[in-house]
């Protein structure tokens, strides 16, 4: 197939994307219907079984592009801070994501507790060849935990830290337990402080 053929395809996915979480944070996932999305994206409704089996199918791989998106920017955030300190540079990570998602509370809504580290879910079914995930794991192997810990154990250990992270925001901010995210960020620094050294 033509390259230009793939980025029309391409582009059609991401107009789908784009017009279900316009819609999903407009009305909800539940009040929003395929046909909706298609007319929002500008395609026929058969257009949008070309890539995805059913509305579901279209939150998950939307779940995953916001999660990826908001890990790499914090990614990016973090590398333009770096410091000597392993745990330091997870902080700075983990607070871009805290603040991100404090400010779009919307985004938060619409993930709930789904925000994780989705190059973890893609590196074990064999995808790794994303650039982001290849600086990650150059920065994991030059830390000093690389040391003590197999990288299937600093996968792990990265991987709690965001999945706690998400929950942490979704609780605070959304439901406002156990208490507010401004009291509870401490709190979690100093969980991964201890988690890291």
């Amino acid at each position: 197939m033509s390259e230009s053929m793939e980025q029309k395809k391409e582009l059609k996915k991401k107009n789908l994307l784009h017009a279900a979480q316009t819609l999903f944070l407009e009305k909800g996932v539940s009040k929003t219907s395929i046909s909706e999305i298609a007319e929002q994206a500008q395609v026929a409704k058969g257009t949008f079984y070309l890539y995805f089996e059913d509305k579901d199918d279209l939150l998950q791989q939307l779940l995953y592009q916001i999660s990826y998106d908001i890990i790499q920017q914090a990614y990016i955030y973090a590398e333009q801070r770096r410091t000597d300190d392993f745990a330091e540079n997870i902080i700075i990570f983990a607070d871009w994501i805290i603040n991100y998602l404090t400010e779009h509370t919307d985004i938060l809504r619409l993930i709930e507790r789904n925000f994780s580290w989705p190059m973890i879910e893609r590196s074990l079914t064999g995808h790794t060849d994303d650039p982001l995930w290849h600086a990650i794991l150059i920065r994991l192997h030059d830390t000093p935990l690389a040391d003590i810990h197999n990288m299937q154990e600093l996968y792990d250990i990265i991987f709690i830290i965001v999945e706690m992270c998400g929950t942490v925001c979704y609780s605070s901010i959304i439901e406002g337990r156990p208490d507010t995210i401004d009291n509870m960020k401490p709190l979690l620094y100093r969980i991964i402080r201890r988690l890291l050294r």
